[in-house]
């Protein structure tokens, strides 16, 4: 049987750069955040490029896409669990028939990196505490510690977490998917406006892994309220993060 690989990140968390890695690979149908066309459309406020038509926006459709793509090939998608946390931690079945990596970065990064491009985000699409909640979740669910990977460390040691990951999931390490031309995928093209950066790279970005400086993000009572509401959750998850 074919497999689906689901990988949960939160908005800002390099999580795009990693799905990269697999559309590299070229052995897996890659989904870059099909459970953002139940939570978004062309009239919301957040910045959407091009609403991809071709698919569903009901949770139930979407999940049918996916698992209709997996009678083909393998899948590998990548979306945020505050998309559709809800319908997730209710629906076992789905959660059980796939394997799971989460990614984590640093929330006052990620926050300040999500505030640059969408300054009216709502509390809960800072991410890391529904991620949490669908960690715990699948933990319950399989009796087993899913795989958690720290942005920072994927963008210091890119060869050593992917490598990792590959042997995790038993999957090949191919050197190749490290690598590639400077394009925006077609899987991009709704949300193209939020990667622009990793659209014009050519491997994992290496910059900006120095510590943070919780400073930055103090200075804004707003943005520092909603770095309180989240950290808990990033360093329960931080434990579990394969750091080598």
């Amino acid at each position: 049987m074919n497999r689906m690989i689901a990988l949960w990140a939160h908005p800002r968390s390099r999580s795009t750069a990693l799905e990269r890695v697999f559309i590299e690979r070229g052995d897996f149908e890659v989904f870059h955040e099909p459970f953002a066309h139940m939570a978004f459309d062309e009239q919301s406020a957040i910045p959407f490029d091009a609403p991809d038509r071709r698919m569903p926006t009901t949770y139930e459709g979407i999940k049918t896409a996916l698992r209709d793509a997996r009678l083909l090939r393998h899948v590998f998608h990548k979306d945020m669990c505050y998309h559709c946390v809800d319908d997730l931690k209710l629906d076992a079945e789905f959660l059980l028939e796939q394997q799971h990596v989460f990614i984590i970065r640093e929330p006052g990064r990620a926050i300040l990196s999500h505030h640059a491009i969408y300054p009216q985000m709502p509390v809960q699409s800072i991410g890391h505490r529904a991620l949490y909640e669908i960690f715990c979740r699948v933990t319950r669910l399989t009796g087993k510690t899913p795989h958690v990977i720290n942005g920072e460390e994927f963008a210091r040691r890119p060869e050593h977490t992917v490598r990792t990951l590959c042997d995790h999931l038993q999957l090949d390490f191919l050197p190749h998917a490290l690598n590639w031309q400077a394009m925006c995928p077609s899987q991009w093209l709704p949300w193209r406006s939020w990667h622009r950066d990793a659209e014009h790279s050519t491997g994992i970005d290496t910059r900006h892994t120095c510590a943070f400086d919780e400073a930055q993000i103090q200075a804004n009572p707003r943005l520092a309220g909603y770095y309180a509401v989240h950290r808990p959750s990033y360093e329960r998850m931080n434990q579990f993060a394969q750091q080598g």
